[in-house]
């Protein structure tokens, strides 16, 4: 027998915090789904020799080999909530593990263990949606970042977001403004919003055609 559709609720879900075989297929799904908007995001995150960089919810680690292409130098941590996808994550980056460039760890934003300044810059793919105390996490970022350093976060529009059936649950939805709004209340003076539509093609989940609006703000630790 084929595997049973998810219901949109259930596809909101797995997206906020993947668990078990579904898990792994709703990740695999978003390496397709999120690579233009993750792209988007590490351009704007302006990678340099000898960075530390903290990313925050790194699914199944498919992008993490991208972001050392440029720069061989430099030191990743991620953080993730997802059992499932840690484990997913360590496998496919198993050799940069054992080499010492790579750390991966489980755990909330909120409730990040990392040392105050120990990162140049931390950015977020897809994330902010499923904070929901954004202020506790901007906080926490704010502790671990040195100073001056870097936060990225990529997000879809509200309006664009609201095209997916699943977007109603577990989402808290944002406008580029709001996003804006946010980081500037929370330490942050956000130097560059950089906005850009997606070509039309189907959901992640399969069940619609959309047209989405990328969001990447890049905001200085103040």
């Amino acid at each position: 027998m084929g595997k049973s559709a998810m219901t949109a609720a259930e596809v909101g879900s797995q997206l906020r915090q993947p668990e078990g075989e579904n898990g792994i297929r709703v990740g695999l799904a978003m390496n397709k789904s999120n690579a233009a908007l993750y792209k988007m995001a590490v351009d704007l995150l302006g990678i340099k020799s000898g960075d530390r960089i903290l990313e925050i919810g790194f699914g199944n680690g498919y992008f993490i080999p991208t972001l050392f292409e440029g720069e061989t130098s430099i030191r990743y941590t991620g953080l993730d909530m997802s059992e499932t996808m840690v484990a997913e994550a360590t496998r496919e980056n198993q050799a940069r593990i054992s080499d010492g460039s790579v750390e991966l760890h489980l755990g909330r934003t909120e409730d990040m263990p990392f040392a105050a300044g120990a990162f140049t810059k931390v950015f977020a793919v897809n994330v902010l949606y499923f904070w929901d105390e954004p202020t506790e996490a901007l906080s926490a970022i704010h502790r671990v970042l040195d100073t001056g350093g870097v936060l990225v976060l990529a997000i879809r529009s509200r309006e664009t977001m609201l095209q997916l059936p699943f977007s109603t649950d577990n989402f808290i939805l944002y406008s580029a403004e709001e996003a804006k709004v946010l980081l500037e209340a929370n330490g942050f003076r956000v130097s560059e919003v950089r906005t850009g539509m997606e070509a039309p093609r189907m959901s992640a989940d399969g069940s619609t055609m959309v047209e989405l609006e990328n969001i990447c703000l890049h905001g200085i630790k103040i």
